[in-house]
């Protein structure tokens, strides 16, 4: 068994969240991208969530195994997005990997298209970004285009590498693992952040590994699930009463994070409101400035793409509205 001071690496920070559980959360120059988490269960050790890379998800395993004293037992994975699910492929033929239903479904029918989609113009992107940083000048624009152009050069070094590993083990609902030190359950979410999402719940502890239905410290990501349901959740989730939140992406948080995903959602979902009585197209959208406290986060392109997908679900409501009418 080893001490979390004794591993490092640069894809990826430790920090203990309780004895035996560690959140691995994305370093700023690592190729991890999103973050993690290690649970010893006591007779078993789990991971949440694989990385992007490979490479940052070989850190993560060795570190998991030396931290326990025993191989990885299984890997969750939350939804379906690749920088959860591409460091599958490092673990050993067994090591289960966990989903839903629907989440295995996803993998397999949209990920080959997301991989040739990333073949087809991630260094042209890649290109883009590092003349934009080039001609930058405030270094608030150039640590965002750097959060990008890390994770496109990620994307670059993977690909040659990547063999996607599907679960091959799925469920429906909820999952309960029962070991000598904790009890963790699987608890599932559908259409909030993804077409499916899990998040892990270790009661004992009142930890809660969230995935992408939940940022810290970053935009998050709206325009590939449903907002509405996402606040449903949110709603769930505080009835469990957990107090250490780990996100997809960003710091470990707490419960007014939970609230602060609540105002994100619906100070966009008032911006949106507003235009539209004003008006605006949604290519005029891009007008609309990202409001003060949120200038200082990650992600701001995350913005205008919450802000258009808003912008359509509105109008398409309005319109469903008018028809019925």
């Amino acid at each position: 068994m080893g001490n979390i001071n004794s591993f490092s690496s640069r894809h990826f920070r430790l920090e203990q969240l309780a004895d035996g559980v560690y959140a691995a959360i994305n370093a700023e120059d690592g190729w991890a991208i999103s973050n993690a988490g290690i649970i010893d269960l006591g007779d078993r050790t789990l991971i949440y969530d694989s990385f992007m890379s490979p490479e940052a998800a070989r850190d993560l395993r060795d570190t998991a195994e030396k931290l326990t004293g025993r191989p990885v037992h299984a890997v969750i994975n939350s939804h379906p997005h690749n920088d959860h699910i591409w460091g599958n492929q490092v673990f050993s033929a067994n090591v289960d990997i966990i989903s839903t239903a629907r989440t295995r479904e996803l993998i397999i029918t949209e990920g080959p298209v997301e991989i040739q989609g990333f073949r087809d113009v991630a260094q042209t992107r890649l290109e883009a970004l590092e003349a934009q940083f080039a001609e930058a000048r405030d270094e608030t624009t150039r640590n965002h285009l750097r959060v990008f152009i890390i994770y496109f050069q990620a994307i670059i070094a993977t690909l040659p590498v990547l063999q996607i590993r599907f679960p091959n083990l799925t469920f429906t609902g909820e999952l309960t693992f029962s070991g000598p030190k904790r009890t963790a359950k699987l608890i599932t979410f559908e259409g909030g952040h993804s077409g499916s999402d899990a998040i892990l719940h270790l009661p004992d502890d009142g930890i809660m590994f969230m995935s992408d239905l939940l940022f810290s410290g970053g935009h998050p990501y709206l325009a590939d699930g449903d907002p509405d349901q996402v606040k449903l959740i949110l709603a769930q989730v505080r009835e469990l009463q957990a107090r250490t939140f780990v996100p997809g992406h960003g710091p470990v948080g707490q419960t007014r994070h939970l609230d602060w995903m609540d105002e994100y959602i619906n100070t966009l979902n008032t911006l949106v409101s507003i235009s539209i009585e004003n008006g605006a197209t949604e290519a005029e959208t891009d007008k609309i400035a990202i409001p003060k406290e949120y200038q200082h986060l990650i992600f701001p392109t995350f913005f205008q793409s919450n802000i258009k997908f808003l912008y359509n679900r509105q109008m398409n409501s309005r319109a469903g509205l008018a028809k019925k009418g």
